[in-house]
Protein backbone atom coordinates (compact mmCIF):
# COMPACT_ATOMS: atom_id res chain seq x y z
CA UNK A 1 0.00 0.00 0.00
CA UNK A 2 1.42 3.38 -1.00
CA UNK A 3 2.10 5.94 1.71
CA UNK A 4 0.06 9.11 1.54
CA UNK A 5 2.05 12.17 0.59
CA UNK A 6 2.13 15.67 2.06
CA UNK A 7 3.72 18.83 0.70
CA UNK A 8 5.70 20.82 3.24
CA UNK A 9 6.16 24.50 2.40
CA UNK A 10 8.93 25.78 4.66
CA UNK A 11 9.03 29.57 4.79
CA UNK A 12 12.18 31.50 5.68
CA UNK A 13 10.39 33.30 8.51
CA UNK A 14 10.75 33.36 12.28
CA UNK A 15 8.67 31.42 14.74
CA UNK A 16 5.18 32.77 14.99
CA UNK A 17 5.07 34.65 11.68
CA UNK A 18 3.27 31.83 9.90
CA UNK A 19 0.98 31.35 12.90
CA UNK A 20 0.06 35.02 12.59
CA UNK A 21 -0.76 34.39 8.93
CA UNK A 22 -2.90 31.39 9.85
CA UNK A 23 -4.65 33.52 12.49
CA UNK A 24 -5.29 36.10 9.80
CA UNK A 25 -6.85 33.42 7.58
CA UNK A 26 -9.10 32.51 10.50
CA UNK A 27 -10.03 36.19 10.80
CA UNK A 28 -8.27 36.84 14.11
CA UNK A 29 -5.15 38.85 13.16
CA UNK A 30 -3.45 40.81 10.39
CA UNK A 31 -1.21 38.99 7.91
CA UNK A 32 2.56 39.43 7.96
CA UNK A 33 4.64 40.15 4.92
CA UNK A 34 8.25 39.05 5.15
CA UNK A 35 10.25 40.28 2.14
CA UNK A 36 13.27 38.19 3.22
CA UNK A 37 11.30 35.11 2.20
CA UNK A 38 10.55 35.00 -1.53
CA UNK A 39 8.05 32.17 -1.00
CA UNK A 40 6.10 34.37 1.40
CA UNK A 41 6.49 37.44 -0.80
CA UNK A 42 4.96 35.78 -3.88
CA UNK A 43 2.20 33.76 -2.16
CA UNK A 44 0.80 36.43 0.15
CA UNK A 45 -0.30 40.05 0.20
CA UNK A 46 -0.72 42.33 3.21
CA UNK A 47 -4.32 41.09 3.19
CA UNK A 48 -3.45 37.39 3.38
CA UNK A 49 -2.81 34.44 1.11
CA UNK A 50 -3.34 35.17 -2.58
CA UNK A 51 -6.59 33.64 -3.86
CA UNK A 52 -4.86 32.07 -6.87
CA UNK A 53 -2.39 30.33 -4.53
CA UNK A 54 -5.21 29.08 -2.28
CA UNK A 55 -6.99 27.62 -5.33
CA UNK A 56 -3.79 26.02 -6.60
CA UNK A 57 -3.11 24.31 -3.26
CA UNK A 58 -6.72 23.13 -2.99
CA UNK A 59 -6.75 21.80 -6.56
CA UNK A 60 -3.59 19.74 -5.96
CA UNK A 61 -5.67 17.27 -3.94
CA UNK A 62 -2.64 16.55 -1.77
CA UNK A 63 -2.38 17.79 1.79
CA UNK A 64 -0.09 20.79 2.27
CA UNK A 65 1.45 22.13 5.44
CA UNK A 66 2.90 25.62 5.87
CA UNK A 67 5.72 25.84 8.40
CA UNK A 68 8.21 28.52 9.33
CA UNK A 69 11.87 27.52 9.69
CA UNK A 70 11.67 27.22 13.49
CA UNK A 71 8.58 25.02 13.39
CA UNK A 72 10.28 22.83 10.78
CA UNK A 73 13.48 22.55 12.84
CA UNK A 74 11.48 21.69 15.95
CA UNK A 75 9.41 18.98 14.25
CA UNK A 76 12.11 17.61 11.91
CA UNK A 77 15.21 18.26 14.03
CA UNK A 78 17.28 15.60 12.22
CA UNK A 79 16.81 17.22 8.80
CA UNK A 80 18.97 20.11 7.69
CA UNK A 81 18.15 22.25 4.66
CA UNK A 82 18.16 25.81 3.43
CA UNK A 83 15.03 27.96 3.42
CA UNK A 84 12.62 28.52 1.82
CA UNK A 85 12.08 25.03 0.46
CA UNK A 86 9.20 22.79 -0.63
CA UNK A 87 9.50 19.21 0.57
CA UNK A 88 7.43 16.14 -0.13
CA UNK A 89 6.82 13.73 2.72
CA UNK A 90 5.80 10.11 2.27
CA UNK A 91 5.64 8.34 5.60
CA UNK A 92 9.04 8.81 7.25
CA UNK A 93 10.70 9.74 3.94
CA UNK A 94 11.18 13.40 3.04
CA UNK A 95 12.65 14.70 -0.23
CA UNK A 96 13.21 18.15 -1.69
CA UNK A 97 10.60 18.97 -4.33
CA UNK A 98 11.67 22.58 -4.95
CA UNK A 99 14.92 23.83 -3.47
CA UNK A 100 15.87 27.27 -2.23
CA UNK A 101 17.73 28.25 -5.40
CA UNK A 102 14.76 27.42 -7.63
CA UNK A 103 12.34 29.25 -5.31
CA UNK A 104 14.59 32.30 -5.27
CA UNK A 105 14.43 32.39 -9.08
CA UNK A 106 10.62 32.58 -9.12
CA UNK A 107 9.69 36.15 -10.02
CA UNK A 108 5.99 35.83 -9.31
CA UNK A 109 3.20 33.44 -8.42
CA UNK A 110 2.85 32.21 -12.01
CA UNK A 111 6.51 31.15 -12.00
CA UNK A 112 6.01 29.27 -8.73
CA UNK A 113 2.84 27.52 -9.89
CA UNK A 114 4.48 26.50 -13.17
CA UNK A 115 7.52 25.17 -11.30
CA UNK A 116 5.35 23.21 -8.87
CA UNK A 117 3.29 21.70 -11.70
CA UNK A 118 6.46 20.72 -13.55
CA UNK A 119 8.04 19.06 -10.51
CA UNK A 120 4.86 17.27 -9.48
CA UNK A 121 4.24 15.95 -13.00
CA UNK A 122 7.75 14.55 -13.45
CA UNK A 123 7.40 11.55 -11.22
CA UNK A 124 7.79 13.28 -7.87
CA UNK A 125 4.32 12.10 -6.89
CA UNK A 126 4.81 8.49 -7.99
Amino acid sequence: MAESKTLLFIYNTNNGVLKSFMDYCAGTASAPVTPACPLNAITTTPGGMKEEWKRFLKDLKIPSRLLDRNEFSWEFHDLHTTFPVVLIQSGADIAVLVGTEALNQCRDLNDLIHLMQERLSHGMMG
